[in-house]
């Protein structure tokens, strides 16, 4: 066996077992999301005592998504071991992408109601919560940053994609309000009670912030996913 030979074959030695290390830290990664938001919806129901209304909150759906999500990724990256081929792209990268913005919307919203200025507080040190604002929107990000298989600089219409399940939510949940569904009572955010807030220019005003937040969190997620997937497998072509 030539010297080249032998060296392409070590380099193609190197680049598997990075990939298959990838792919176990995502998946241990994964699995521990998912153990956290299963415990974390249930809890929160049997705690809050609150029923279906348990699910205004979009901190609650977004982890149902989250979890759904990754169960989902689980999946695809058993089958990326075994297959040696990637599988989670485009559909599987753009949905990752929504969750991952829906997540990180969750944690700046829940720092900031933190700030001292904020007179009601989240119960951020109930473990639930803990889970469902802090461990969860972490863990998300760091996955998809740093195992998602980038498809490319996205496009805008990819990019609204990634704003896909904040828009789905308040679309539904201003439907609920407006159509007496909610009542006032029941409005899990006080920016959604819209007759304390200018009506329907605070609607509008609402939902254009909403979409060009997740759009730019959707941007910077995409590009440092592109930059930080390929520090798994630095240099592999430069070694000999």
């Amino acid at each position: 066996m030539s010297d080249s030979v032998r060296e392409l074959e070590n380099k193609m030695k190197d680049f598997d077992n990075r990939y298959r290390a990838k792919k176990i830290v995502n998946m241990i990664c994964s699995i521990i999301i998912i153990f956290m938001g299963v415990f974390s919806v249930i809890y929160i129901y049997e705690f809050d005592n609150d029923g279906i209304m348990t699910f205004r909150w979009m901190t609650v759906d977004g982890t149902i998504y989250t979890t759904i999500l990754t169960i989902i990724v689980v999946a695809c990256n058993i089958y990326e071991l075994i297959r040696k081929t990637e599988v989670s792209r485009k559909v599987v990268y753009l949905l990752r992408l929504s969750s991952a913005v829906t997540e990180g919307i969750i944690i700046i919203v829940v720092l900031i109601s933190q700030l001292p200025f904020f007179p009601a507080h989240m119960h951020i040190a109930r473990i639930d919560m803990f889970f469902m604002h802090i461990c969860i929107p972490i863990l998300t990000i760091f996955s998809f940053i740093n195992n998602d298989s980038p498809i490319r600089k996205l496009s805008l219409l990819e990019l609204s994609f990634g704003t896909s399940f904040v828009i789905v939510y308040l679309i539904i949940i201003v439907t609920m309000i407006g159509t007496g569904v909610l009542t006032k009572e029941y409005i899990p955010y006080d920016f959604l009670n819209f007759e304390n807030m200018g009506g329907k220019f605070a609607m509008i005003g609402l939902f254009v912030l909403a979409y060009i937040g997740a759009g730019v969190l959707a941007h910077f997620m995409s590009v440092w996913n592109r930059k930080v997937y390929w520090i798994w497998f630095k240099n592999v072509a430069k070694k000999s």
